[in-house]
């Protein structure tokens, strides 16, 4: 982001502008990753709004030169792994497949800050729809239903009028196969995918 050294300079000053450029720039990227790691929508909007409360609770402690997105997802991380200690989801969210999953998802994110921007590389869209084009065609439509126009499985049950169950198979099956072929950079981008893309078409539809 452009500016954002000053944009940050001028939040810790209690420069709402500064704030509010923030906010809009990074909110759809944090909210994606909560959705992620939640896997539902009003409990990511949560830990997002949580999170941009305490940056602007705390704004006079930021440091400019510290990695300020890496900053931000530490903090939404931790309201993540609060919620489900909160909700004691522990079948789901507590097996250590899972938290390896939150382990690695943290670590792409954090490392070099351009997780989501590879979201929009021609590289990356390559190497998934080469794949993709592996799938049978039922199995295809689905799969890009799910995570390109971000579409929920009763949605698309209703679109293709076929029953859910049916939809969650299909999509079970690619992942499976897509992951078995992907690196798991590739596969943790993919997740990243699926949340940006519900966020984005909720807010067309909405």
């Amino acid at each position: 982001m452009q500016q954002e050294k000053e944009h940050i300079n001028a939040l810790k000053q209690g420069n709402r502008e500064a704030f509010r450029t923030l906010f809009r720039y990074y909110y759809p990227r944090l909210k994606a990753y909560a959705l992620t790691l939640i896997g539902e929508d009003a409990p990511a909007e949560d830990v997002v709004q949580d999170t941009f409360l305490y940056v602007w609770e705390h704004r006079a402690h930021l440091a400019s030169d510290d990695n300020f997105q890496a900053y931000l997802y530490r903090l939404a991380y931790t309201r993540c792994m609060d919620y489900f200690r909160k909700a004691q989801i522990a079948d789901r969210y507590c097996s250590e497949v899972y938290e390896e999953y939150l382990h690695d998802c943290q670590e792409l994110l954090q490392s070099e800050g351009t997780a989501f921007d590879e979201l929009f590389t021609k590289d990356f869209y390559q190497r998934l729809y080469e794949l993709v084009e592996l799938l049978p065609a039922p199995r295809r439509e689905v799969f890009l239903l799910a995570y390109i126009e971000g579409r929920k499985a009763k949605e698309i049950a209703e679109e293709l009028t076929m029953p859910v169950r049916t939809v969650e198979s299909h999509l079970y099956l690619a992942l499976k196969f897509l992951k078995s072929k992907m690196t798991k950079r590739d596969f943790l981008l993919l997740c990243l995918l699926s949340a940006y893309g519900q966020l984005m078409f909720a807010g067309v539809a909405s």
